[in-house]
């Protein structure tokens, strides 16, 4: 069988578990030491504890992200079972998020994710802007697998929920004030300040400033690329006049200048950009390598002065009412992103391709939901969902691949969402609980697309709907033992492609769908020292959205999306926290992904002909056969205040971050197995002050991002930052 070590991996550890926490009383260890803290979750829309939530769930609280030094998401990266987090290679800002073998890398605004990020409850319909700085951050929680019954739409990889920190009624005037210092020219400083108003209203205001100097070095414009200023700030608000009513309103901005990410050129012979530039091995580059190593992966040499300038700014206003059958919540959401970005798609010095987008993108969403018990027995929420997005682009083009022309496609679309939903447990016993839910779903795009060199635009809409059931049952062995089971279904919405450049490619292509099965076991083990959690899963896809490079009549790339393709994605994963004693915290996660096509009939021949093959033999790519982490947290009280040392270190497995024709017959496209390691000291001072030195990528391994391909021109490739690191200096007061 091809899941035999996701069977193996998942028996193991669930057996281990099982057997743990039926005869967990036996510890014999010292009785006094720290238990691992009980975190609470939204998971399921509601406030549960974390070892009670039925669901394959990573949480990690505001401690746990200090002591790890995170900076964004992208640390987080695999430190979670079978969960990939990466920017959109020149697009930092963008996530690429995937989370058990499926997920999205594109920034182009009709495409939609397959794993959705929520900040503050409000969903962002766009995966731009997904990747901001972290900064005065409460929490995070990584929900894998389908989640379409409560969080609807796109959600079919899994969810990514991040909550700010809020000011709690009540409260002193406090405060976190933190500089930091580092690698090129690192300078960043951060504020929070608690603002107690009145006895019922309280504020909390955040400010974020970084500089950044880059890691690229552009031999041709002799220059450093990569660069970032950004510029951050949010202001939170709470009023809670009683015990039945509650409002927070939080309203962030972003601000951030830049050059992006430059490409490396990681063609191959024949293609047209291979002897363009001499980091592709080619022994007669037309511009020469002079003075610079072209085999180092953070030289390039594009000679666009290349830029991301990106702008936005956002509201999430939640409003809960507490009545006798339960808890009315209302999530009101807002969000504008704005991206003005100038990209080298030849990675040469020679003018050959360069584009420039500039782009609008509005979304505003209201949830409304009902979260309460019927006696003692039943848990239950419903509600209803609104989205109203809309963006439009305008994707100049430039170069000697038009000659003398620079074309423009000018694009535009209203996507307007609703659904309704709900999910009920009913507790048959104490030990055993039922699940049933659904959602449903409808979903309507209209769009407007005028093609490069084309004088007029053309009109497309359409409708789309889906119900995504969920049924599931749970058992509480004892209070550290459950072992859950749950088959439900989601999907990713239909749309165009935005990136037609004819009138007959833009779509409409249909929803993609999945059937997820999963059984899982929580455990809290030996007087809750250790803590085991472990799932597996089949997912099975079906009308993929796949998507290949094509040749119009006209000789123009465009990229062209299909429901092409059906897949499995079968796997297992567990991931442990033991509380040694003595200061001593240990935390590893292991994952096992067979994931693989059952048919793939995506045109892949580039050759302007709809003559697609089977190509079911592909790989899928961000699915890593085997990934884990492995980490410590050592805490030692000292006279004045408390030493922490926090490594990890993160594996993963050869992955394709591209899926096409290529990788028959070169690896490309792969991403080699790679080891990196983070670490973290920090002395917390008894009055306030705290320094910490952290550092990421400490061995400094030079990792693949992504490589994408664009037909017959060539390949084109970003590289993860080297080793960076920093210093800290803060204090509370």
């Amino acid at each position: 069988m091809r899941c035999t070590a996701s069977v193996r991996l998942f028996a193991s550890v669930a057996s281990a578990a099982v057997v743990a926490g039926l005869s967990a009383p036996a510890w014999a260890a010292d009785t006094g030491a720290t238990q691992i803290e009980e975190i609470v979750v939204t998971a399921q829309k509601r406030e549960q504890k974390l070892q009670d939530v039925p669901v394959a769930v990573s949480a990690f609280n505001q401690k746990q992200l200090a002591v790890q030094a995170v900076q964004s998401l992208t640390d987080l990266n695999a430190k979670s079972p079978n969960v990939v987090l990466a920017p959109v290679g020149a697009y930092p800002y963008a996530s690429a998020f995937f989370i058990r073998g499926l997920g999205f890398a594109d920034v182009e605004s009709t495409f939609e994710p397959a794993v959705g990020v929520e900040m503050n409850g409000v969903y962002l319909a766009r995966n731009s802007g997904a990747l901001q700085d972290f900064f005065d951050v409460d929490s995070v929680e990584i929900l894998r697998g389908p989640q379409g019954t409560l969080y609807g739409r796109n959600t079919i990889g899994g969810v990514v929920s991040v909550r700010t920190k809020f000011p709690t009624v009540g409260q002193p005037y406090s405060g976190d004030v933190q500089a930091t210092v580092g690698d090129r020219g690192r300078a960043e400083g951060r504020l929070a300040v608690n603002l107690p108003v009145t006895d019922i209203f309280a504020a909390r205001v955040s400010l974020l400033y970084k500089d950044y100097d880059g890691y690229f070095h552009n031999a041709t414009l002799n220059k450093t690329q990569g660069d970032n200023e950004t510029l951050s700030g949010r202001v939170t608000l709470v009023l809670s006049p009683n015990e039945v009513f509650d409002s927070t309103l939080v309203a962030d901005a972003d601000r951030e200048r830049g050059s992006g990410n430059p490409f490396r050129n990681a063609s191959l012979p024949g293609n047209v950009y291979y002897n363009f530039s001499p980091d592709t091995g080619t022994s007669t580059p037309i511009v020469p390598a002079g003075n610079s190593n072209p085999k180092d992966p953070y030289t390039v040499y594009d000679n666009t002065p290349i830029y991301a300038h990106i702008d936005t700014w956002g509201l999430a206003w939640t409003n809960n009412i507490h009545v006798p059958i339960g808890t009315i919540t209302a999530v009101t959401g807002y969000r504008e992103f704005n991206d003005h970005v100038l990209s080298d798609y030849d990675g040469s010095a020679i003018n050959f391709f360069a584009a420039l987008r500039d782009q609008n993108h509005q979304q505003f969403s209201q949830e409304i939901r009902l979260a309460g018990k019927a006696g003692r027995q039943l848990d239950y929420v419903v509600g209803a969902y609104y989205l109203n997005q809309h963006y439009e682009i305008t994707n100049a083009q430039s170069g000697l691949i038009y000659g003398t022309a620079t074309p423009a496609q000018i694009a535009n679309q209203r996507n307007i969402a609703w659904a309704l939903f709900g999910q009920a447990d009913y507790h048959v016993t104490d030990e055993l609980t039922l699940t049933a839910g659904g959602r449903y779903s409808d979903e309507k795009k209209t769009f407007n697309n005028q093609p490069l060199f084309f004088p007029v635009s053309m009109a497309y809409s359409d409708t789309w709907t889906n119900f995504s059931p969920k049924l599931g049952a749970s058992y509480k062995f004892n209070s550290d033992l459950m072992a859950y089971a749950s088959w439900s279904k989601g999907f990713r919405a239909g749309g165009y492609n935005g990136r037609a450049a004819t009138f007959t490619s833009a779509g409409p292509y249909g929803s993609e769908t999945v059937s997820a099965f999963e059984v899982g076991v929580k455990t809290d083990l030996f007087e809750r020292r250790v803590q085991l959690n472990a799932a597996a899963f089949t997912n099975d896809y079906s009308n993929m959205q796949t998507g290949s490079q094509g040749l119009t009549s006209a000789g123009v790339y465009e990229s062209i999306i299909a429901n092409a393709g059906e897949a499995r994605i079968s796997g297992a994963e567990a991931e442990a926290i033991w509380l040694v004693g003595g200061g001593w915290r240990l935390n590893a996660t292991l994952s096992h992904l067979d994931a693989h096509y059952i048919k793939n009939f995506t045109d892949l021949t580039s050759d302007g002909i709809n003559n697609p093959t089977d190509n079911s033999d592909l790989p899928l790519p961000f699915a890593p056969k085997w990934s884990g982490s492995a980490g410590f947290t050592y805490e030692h009280e000292l006279s004045f205040g408390t030493l922490s040392v926090n490594a990890n270190a993160v594996y993963m497995d050869n992955l394709y971050t591209t899926s096409g024709v290529l990788d028959r017959t070169s690896d490309v496209n792969v991403r080699p197995a790679n080891t990196l390691f983070d670490g973290a000291v920090t002395l917390t001072a008894q009055q306030g002050w705290h320094v910490t030195l952290w550092g990421k990528n400490l061995t400094d391994k030079a990792v693949i991002n992504n490589t994408f391909d664009l037909g017959a021109l060539g390949n084109l490739r970003i590289y993860q930052p080297p080793r960076t690191w920093g210093l800290d200096l803060g204090y509370k007061f």
